[in-house]
């Protein structure tokens, strides 16, 4: 069954170093089924926390999802995310 990491930016904190992120992941997917389904777009919060960004990557199961956030590779890349903000992040598994 399909999963999703969704990546909720609640705030930028360091505009420098977040910028460093993106570049880092995508090499850090090619070993991995993922596709974007999410990311870069408009984001209106209709309840809750206020939100900057959101990013949704779909992967072929949950295991595969779980396995690529916890890559060496991605770790690295997860290091300079949070020195660039604040988030929420999660795997739910689709239906």
């Amino acid at each position: 069954m399909v999963a999703y990491i969704i990546f909720n930016r609640l705030q930028t904190t360091d505009a420098a170093e977040l910028a460093h992120y993106p570049p880092m992941v995508a090499p850090t997917l090619k070993d991995y089924d993922a596709t974007k389904l999410v990311g870069g777009g408009q984001v209106k919060v209709l309840e809750g926390e206020p939100s900057e960004a959101v990013v949704i990557l779909e992967f072929p199961s949950f295991e595969e999802a779980e396995t690529w956030y916890n890559s060496p590779l991605y770790k690295n890349a997860t290091i300079q995310r949070l020195k660039g903000g604040k988030w929420h992040v999660m795997i739910v598994e689709g239906v």
